[in-house]
C-alpha cells in the first residue's frame, strides 16, 4: 500500500507516537482519530454536584438546659453564659461538612452551618404538667435534608453517585430560639 509523503505523513505518524489510534491509510491520505482514553469525555461543569432533597424546617438541641422538676411546677431559666449548638450528620457529609453546608445554603433557601456559639442573657419558664418530670432546653431552629454527591465520570461520560441520600441536620445562621420541655 501506497502513502503520499508530506503533511498527511507526518500528521499520521505523529499521531502513532502520541498514541493515537490510526483508524485507516488511504492510497492517499493517513486519517488519525482522537485517542481513546479516561478524558475522552470533558467535564462540561463542576467536577462534584449536590443536590439536597427532603428538605424540612427542625430544631437542633443547644448545650442550655435546666434541672428537671416534677410537675405540676414552672420552670424557670435565666443566665448569662454561651450556647452552642452544632449539626448531625452521617459519616460520609462529616468529612466535607464545609463544602456541603455552603452548597446547601445556597440551594434551600436559608444559610445553615456546622455549628455555632453565642453569648447572651437568656431568660425563659414553662410549666410542667402534673407527674410528669421534665426540664427545659434551648433548641435552635435548623433545616434536616438528605445530600447526595455526584462526580463527573470521563470514562462514563455521566455524573455517579458518590454517596446518596445522607442524611443531615444543621443550624440556620440566623438565630432562632426555641425553649422545649424534654423527658
Amino acid at each position: 500500500m501506497k502513502v503520499k509523503s508530506g503533511m498527511a505523513t507526518r500528521a499520521a505518524f505523529a499521531a502513532l507516537l502520541s498514541g493515537s489510534l490510526l483508524v485507516g491509510i488511504s492510497p492517499s491520505v493517513a486519517h488519525a482519530t482522537e485517542p481513546i482514553t479516561p478524558y475522552s469525555c470533558p467535564l462540561s461543569g463542576d467536577q462534584y454536584i449536590y443536590s439536597f432533597t427532603n428538605v424540612a424546617r427542625s430544631s437542633r438541641p443547644t448545650d442550655l438546659y435546666s434541672a428537671y422538676i416534677t410537675g405540676p411546677g414552672t420552670i424557670t431559666y435565666s443566665k448569662s453564659t454561651t450556647a452552642t449548638v452544632g449539626a448531625s450528620m452521617s459519616a460520609s457529609v462529616t468529612a466535607e461538612a464545609g463544602i456541603v453546608f455552603a452548597k446547601a445554603s445556597a440551594t434551600i433557601g436559608v444559610s445553615v452551618e456546622a455549628s455555632k456559639s453565642w453569648t447572651d442573657g437568656f431568660s425563659y419558664a414553662l410549666d410542667v404538667p402534673s407527674g410528669q418530670r421534665r426540664r427545659m432546653r434551648l433548641f435552635e431552629e435548623s433545616r434536616s435534608f438528605n445530600v447526595t454527591k455526584k462526580s463527573w465520570s470521563t470514562g462514563n461520560c455521566a455524573y455517579v453517585v458518590v454517596y446518596g441520600n445522607q442524611a443531615a441536620n444543621a443550624p440556620r445562621s440566623t438565630r432562632v430560639d426555641e425553649w422545649k420541655l424534654e423527658a
